[in-house]
């Protein structure tokens, strides 16, 4: 049994080898990069952490403890790897140890006066050489993390220092475990549920701040030539993508694990959707886990897409915005991690190679040179705003809480925490805005989250009953967060005695599922898809909330039922019985198609819902089209519109070409038929948006929302960004350009799946999933076309674009 287990320990290892050998080099897609293996096994095993430290020594995190597994036969502890020129011939040839010791060791950092810090799941120290020997023989404790969390990588990591002289380092996720974090000095800054966060010290230790929040687990950080610090940020389960962040002081990046993995929690943000969070500047590839600053660019590890990728800046705001470019793309067995500039200017990093997480027995390590030297680079400049917010964030004012830019509007929040806000309750309700009282109000709640002062009660039961919905949100926001089980009541009658507006119900709801029972009710969720159900088919509930719970729930819903929805198109209240129409037309099923047939035909219902109904048809124009040409013979001449849309079957007569902008503006002029825009919407014989975009509620998150977007856009604006979707494309929304090793190539939109690890998936300009195999993929960069498909100029006619646009642009209350 002895010989037949090393014969097939043998066969194992070599079968291991023969997998790395047989893999094809990555490939550089950059032509002025060249790339070259400096180590690989048996030499380095599973790195992670690299730097070069001030002899110009390659110091490497030797990872023998990730999920470390019973049978592994590598050191007990990590070790630290010193990769040395011993004979001064400009190349590495000896390996020794720096230090070792350490568990689920993360980062790495050299310092300018020689010493060392390094990160590990539990704790930050720093390490000296102090006689020269090339081992560390000295090791101070910066910070220290108690907490019963164990999870390997989501505790401490990401170390940077600032020009400022501080160190900076985050704190993952963390299960949502309970944590204490203590300074060097004593300094305690205790949490558990919120995820990451960022924090900042002295070199010592001491002095230990809380800088941010609001991330998911901060692997990697940088600052630029001009002092903006960036994280790249691991995502949740459900929410693609990842995320490259511009980390700015009391900044809330949304991201909240007491609410569950999957990001999509009404109580969760990911690119800034609710009152008081932070946009991302791009998004990154699955599973970063480096970045830093090299030749005027952000450069970017990708673990979960084999490549390295580069993000080139540009202004926005009090913020910045990146373009993407992969530099290198590698099979299955490319797994990078992070990076270190040599003092020759090359770029080494460090590759884990297996997907496995736990510790295998491989790794490797790579080195980008320039075929030529590069011309000199020069960071971006800090924009006018964001020398604003600067000065904001010392110097708050009131007006400043009005722009609509988040950064700006951050930055006088932060400075009203750091000021000490201390307003009376009766000053805060005469603030003129909405946005001067959510300012106010986030401005409490980061002096509470860092202990300089007790939350303002009365304040937060008052936003309880603000006029503006983001204030409500806010507030129900904090409480959900702090467990304030006593504002219980007032949230239940909120909800019994008001009918909310679409953004505000499923926080409502969810802050109210989760103050009773602690548990997580997204959307999604069965409990909250019981609640909206309960509420739809509870006839002593108005209208109004029947309405607003139909909108809101999943059309393929387990617990509504057609019979339900059927009974409900019959409502005396239209709009009640035209959005059970629309979830049934949703739900796609041969009975609502069926209901929908016979709406449409009874010249005693309202012409609306009849319209309404004909859409319900448009997915099968053809097995329906006895139906419609009947229809299209009506009398009613909104229902005789919508059967002849529904029947075309050919380009619009006399299409105006996409680029003539002036002449669709002067097309489209007149007063718009916001029904019949709704319908243009829903429609697969109009817009069709729905399938990728959610409004007031209803519809799909591939697309960005598009409920307010007539508060944030013009209607010349979003006539320019139907007709020519490519112009401006939001960071979250970007597609991807493939090329795959069978020649072909394809443009699509990355999404997750939980269900799914070994595929990268995407959605393509129909609307439909594909899948493609990692290593298949020869290229990929940004695409500059956007995921919404051209071509609406041949689709729809001008009047039927003015009345999409003038369903767009309006906005009310009552949404």
């Amino acid at each position: 049994m002895s010989r037949f287990r090393s014969l097939a320990l043998g066969l194992i290892l070599f079968l291991g080898i023969a997998d790395i050998l047989c893999a094809e080099m990555p490939k550089v897609l950059d032509p002025r990069l060249q790339l070259e293996l400096i180590a690989e096994q048996p030499d380095i095993v599973t790195p992670i952490g690299i730097t070069f430290d001030t002899d110009g020594a390659l110091l490497v995190i030797e990872s023998h403890t990730h999920h470390r597994k019973p049978d592994y036969q590598g050191p007990p502890k990590d070790r630290i790897r010193r990769f040395a020129d011993t004979n001064g011939d400009g190349k590495f040839d000896t390996w020794s140890t720096f230090y070792e010791g350490t568990e689920a060791t993360m980062s790495i950092l050299s310092a300018q006066d020689g010493s060392i810090y390094v990160a590990t799941r539990m704790e930050v120290f720093r390490l000296r050489d102090t006689n020269g020997d090339h081992v560390a023989d000295k090791r101070e404790e910066i910070a220290h993390l108690e907490t019963a969390g164990r999870y390997p990588h989501n505790g401490l990591a990401g170390l940077t220092i600032g020009p400022d002289g501080l160190l900076y380092f985050g704190l993952g996720e963390n299960l949502g475990e309970p944590y204490a974090l203590i300074g060097s000095d004593g300094t305690k800054l205790s949490g558990g549920g919120e995820g990451g966060t960022i924090y900042h010290c002295n070199l010592d230790g001491s002095d230990l701040q809380l800088m941010a929040t609001g991330v998911w687990n901060p692997f990697g950080m940088i600052f630029d030539p001009t002092g903006r610090l960036y994280m790249v940020d691991n995502d949740p389960d459900s929410r693609p993508p990842c995320r490259l962040l511009h980390i700015v002081p009391g900044g809330d990046y949304g991201y909240q694990f007491r609410y569950g993995r999957t990001g999509v929690h009404p109580l969760q943000a990911w690119n800034g959707e609710l009152p008081g969070t932070l946009p991302m500047v791009a998004a990154t590839g699955e599973a970063p886990s480096g970045v830093t600053w090299y030749h005027g660019e952000l450069w970017g590890t990708s673990w979960g897409d084999h490549r390295i990728e580069t993000f080139r800046l540009g202004h926005n705001g009090a913020s910045v915005q990146a373009t993407f470019q992969t530099v290198v793309q590698g099979d299955h067995n490319f797994r990078p991690v992070d990076f270190a500039i040599a003092p020759d200017g090359s770029l080494y990093f460090t590759d884990w190679v297996d997907r496995s997480y736990p510790v295998h027995g491989k790794g490797r390590i790579w080195r980008l040179t320039w075929k030529q030297e590069p011309a000199p680079s020069e960071a971006l400049p800090l924009s006018t705003a964001e020398e604003e917010a600067k000065e904001l964030r010392s110097a708050p004012t009131l007006a400043a809480l009005e722009y609509d830019d988040p950064f700006l509007h951050q930055a006088a929040v932060y400075g009203f925490a750091k000021r000490g806000v201390d307003m009376p309750l009766e000053i805060w309700k005469q603030l003129p805005t909405g946005s001067q009282r959510l300012g106010i109000l986030e401005a409490y709640r980061w002096a509470f989250d860092t202990k300089q002062a007790e939350a303002p009660l009365q304040i937060l039961k008052a936003a309880l009953e603000d006029r503006d919905d983001r204030v409500r949100i806010y507030a129900m926001r904090w409480i959900a967060d702090t467990q304030a089980k006593d504002f219980l009541p007032p949230l239940k009658e909120r909800l019994q005695a008001n009918t909310p507006t679409v953004r505000e119900f499923p926080v409502l709801l969810s802050t109210i599922s989760w103050l009773e029972s602690g548990s997580v009710g997204g959307r999604n969720e069965i409990l909250e898809q019981q609640t909206l159900a309960n509420i739809i088919r509870d006839e002593n509930q108005s209208s109004a909330l029947r309405t607003l719970a139909l909108k809101l729930i999943d059309p393929r819903s387990k617990q509504l039922t057609d019979e339900s929805l059927a009974a409900l198109t019959s409502n005396p209240d239209n709009a009640l019985a035209r959005h059970a129409i629309q979830v049934l037309y949703l739900r796609g099923s041969e009975a609502g198609e069926k209901l929908a047939t016979d709406i449409a035909l009874d010249q005693q219902r309202d012409p609306q819902l009849r319209a309404m109904a004909i859409v319900g048809l448009s997915d099968h124009a053809d097995v329906h089209e006895e139906t419609l040409k009947k229809l299209a013979a009506d009398d009613n001449d909104i229902v005789r519109r919508e059967a002849e849309r529904t029947l075309r079957t050919e380009t619009v007569a006399d299409p105006i070409p996409a680029e003539k902008l002036e002449q669709w503006s002067t097309a489209i002029k007149g007063e718009a038929d916001i029904e019949a825009g709704r319908r243009m919407f829903l429609s697969s014989k109009g817009g069709y948006c729905i399938r990728c975009h959610r409004y007031d509620g209803s519809g799909a998150d591939v697309g960005p929302d598009l409920t307010y977007i007539g508060q944030r856009m013009t209607r010349e604006r979003l006539l320019e960004s139907i007709l020519q979707p490519s112009q401006e494309i939001a960071p979250m929304y970007v597609p991807k350009v493939l090329l795959t090793d069978d020649g072909r190539i394809h443009i699509g939109y990355p999404i997750t799946d939980p269900n799914i690890n070994e595929k990268r998936l995407f959605i393509d300009t129909a609307g439909k999933r594909f899948e493609i195999e990692p290593e298949a993929i020869e290229e990929e960069r940004d695409s500059n076309k956007s995921i919404m498909p051209e071509g609406f100029h041949l689709v729809l006619s001008p009047s039927e674009m003015r009345d999409l646009i003038g369903f767009l642009m309006e906005t009310s209350d009552a949404k």
